[in-house]
């Protein structure tokens, strides 16, 4: 049955808008691939070594687009919302920061395919110990079908600032190579013994991050362990008020940071114990203590840079706090740095030191310096010495507060005159004067009183003990001359 020719040219016609409409499809399929290929380098600032996305409001990191395969140095999601941290694709980045999100999730070998990461920043999120295992750490599946490869160059790891109170005993047995852990704004409170046997599998710990983590005390041998590799800690911004005794294990500890904790006595009892490889010790903004004792820093042979700063209460260094006694003689440690700025702080002994011309440089703006003899050779010998050449401009920010005919000047315009010695009174001029005019005063009154008195004694009318009648008539007697009859 022959068809009518409008039929036929209607089925033409759909036949030809169904192939358009593939073509089109097919070519909308395309544009939007090559778009999702593109994206993460539109939406990000991308250079042939990095791609930053910060702040992009983005809650993925383009885990199902081809990366770049370049070596990418460096690869930032931070200040973002995402809050489920899924699988990275396959890619090379030496340096991953996804701090400032919202992550409470990561999936099991989530950094499985990166090749030759070795910094990775997690911070700033909200990590939980529940969330934190083991398994998202794991690297390439071994042979046997439950074991997997390290991720054997990861050598810096930041978990800071999360709401870890703990941490699984295994996290951290796939990335064995970790030099550097970062802990610090964790509500930890205590180190307790799976912390302690998760930082057992870090063989080659270097430096250990625990600022802020509302720590008071840490386990006695916490860096036995480790006493052979860390070399930094930071324990600023917790709660001690006595210097940790564990620190005795840290034999090749270098660089100790106890800046705004509530320590309170710093003497011979609480002092430092022996680090012989300490060199940096960091002491600022200690808001209680009031006085450095004797042989608080004896036991450190090396130290080099000393940092006592931002401490308003204190206001006295014992001149041995440093010096270490033994049968050969008195021994300073080799400083270097000495800031002792912003306290308050009067004197400062020529003793503190053994050799002062081997301070490179010194701080000692914003104390309470009291201008007498007790500091003739802070005044009359380090500053004219070695000042401009330790402290460049701030030696001309030095100050008296006493006595009070040098307030206010500065501590360089008095190199060439003899301070004299302050007595109870702080050596205040308008005191004396005071003082002496109170004397003459109460002289002058006296001596009438004591005059009057001592002649009404020997005219009788004054008397000491019991009284006869007898004496009073002797009162008025008048031995007779010899010449009388």
């Amino acid at each position: 049955m022959d068809c009518p020719l409008h039929i036929i040219i209607i089925l033409l016609s759909f036949l030809l808008c169904g192939s358009i409409a593939a073509n089109d499809l097919t070519i909308v399929a395309k544009v939007e691939d090559s778009t999702q290929h593109l994206s993460i380098y539109n939406i990000c600032e991308c250079t042939e070594i990095e791609i930053n996305c910060t702040g992009r409001q983005l809650s993925h990191h383009f885990e199902n687009n081809r990366w770049s395969n370049t070596r990418l140095e460096l690869v930032t999601f931070e200040d973002n919302s995402i809050v489920h941290l899924k699988p990275f694709p396959n890619s090379t980045i030496i340096k991953l920061i996804l701090r400032r999100n919202r992550i409470s999730k990561i999936d099991d070998n989530a950094f499985q395919e990166i090749r030759n990461l070795s910094e990775l920043d997690l911070s700033h999120n909200q990590l939980t110990s529940d969330v934190l295992l083991p398994t998202i750490f794991t690297g390439k599946r071994k042979y046997a079908p439950d074991e997997w490869e390290p991720l054997p160059k990861l050598r810096i790891l930041n978990l800071g600032h999360n709401n870890l109170h703990t941490l699984h005993q295994d996290l951290f047995e796939h990335v064995t190579n970790i030099e550097v852990l970062i802990l610090s704004g964790n509500p930890l409170s205590i180190i307790d013994d799976y912390i302690m046997r998760s930082l057992t599998n870090l063989y080659f710990l270097q430096e250990l991050c625990l600022e802020d983590c509302n720590l008071q005390t840490l386990p006695d041998h916490m860096f036995y362990f480790h006493k052979k590799t860390l070399k930094t800690l930071h324990l600023s911004e917790n709660r001690f008020t006595k210097i940790p005794s564990a620190l005795k294990d840290a034999i090749v500890l270098e660089s100790l940071n106890l800046d705004e904790n509530p320590l309170e006595i710093l003497d011979e009892i609480n002092a430092f114990p022996n680090l012989p490889s300490l060199k940096r010790l960091s002491m600022c903004s200690l808001p209680y203590v009031t006085h450095i004792g004797r042989h608080v820093f004896s036991q450190l042979p090396v130290l080099e840079e000393l940092y006592l700063c931002d401490c308003p209460r204190l206001t006295d260094i014992d001149e041995d706090s440093l010096v270490m006694h033994n049968v050969h003689g008195a021994f300073w440690p080799p400083l270097k740095k000495l800031d002792i700025s912003s306290n308050a702080l009067k004197y400062l002994s020529a003793n503190l030191l053994g050799m002062w011309f081997k301070l490179e440089k010194l701080n000692l703006v914003n104390n309470d310096w009291s201008c007498d003899c007790k500091n003739q050779y802070l005044i009359t010998q380090l500053l004219p010495t070695f000042g401009k050449a330790l402290m460049e401009e701030d030696v001309d920010k030095l100050f008296c507060t006493a006595p009070p005919e040098h307030a206010g000047k500065n501590l360089t315009s008095l190199a060439h005159q003899r301070l004299r010695c302050l007595d109870r009174y702080g050596a205040q001029p308008e005191r004396d004067a005071e003082i002496l005019v109170g004397i003459l005063i109460g002289l002058l009154l006296a001596l009438p009183v004591v005059l009057t008195l001592f002649l009404l004694w020997r005219r009788g009318f004054v008397f000491c003990g019991r009284q006869s009648p007898a004496s009073f008539s002797r009162a008025f007697y008048n031995r007779a001359s010899s010449n009388d009859n």
